[in-house]
């Protein structure tokens, strides 16, 4: 819903149609994209948005791992390193909940 209120407060003025919307949704942000994907229909029906198709950027999580010294890519919600299987807190990729683009019609 949060999204839908975002873009339409965006493109009031303008008082166009969408074509499309563009977010970009981290593995840790808490956002199902399967379940983001069907809500999108009844979150947007009766807005600029009701026609509109919702492209999802999918962001794995990334953790930074002090014992490697680099930045890994986690399999599933666990914070260690899959390699060296070291405790990894600090997350640098994966929280993102963002609206990158609208595409407007004509």
């Amino acid at each position: 819903m949060s999204i839908v209120q975002s873009v339409t407060d965006a493109v009031a003025a303008d008082g166009g149609g969408v074509d499309a919307v563009s977010v970009r949704v981290g593995a840790m942000s808490g956002v199902i994209p399967e379940a983001l994907t069907f809500a999108w229909g009844a979150a947007s029906g009766g807005t600029a948005l009701a026609a509109a198709r919702l492209d999802i950027e999918w962001v794995p999580a990334v953790v930074w791992c002090e014992t490697c010294g680099d930045e890994r890519e986690l399999p599933g919600q666990r914070m260690v390193c899959p390699t060296c299987q070291t405790r990894c807190p600090r997350l640098v990729r994966g929280r993102e909940l963002d609206i990158l683009s609208v595409e407007m019609v004509g």
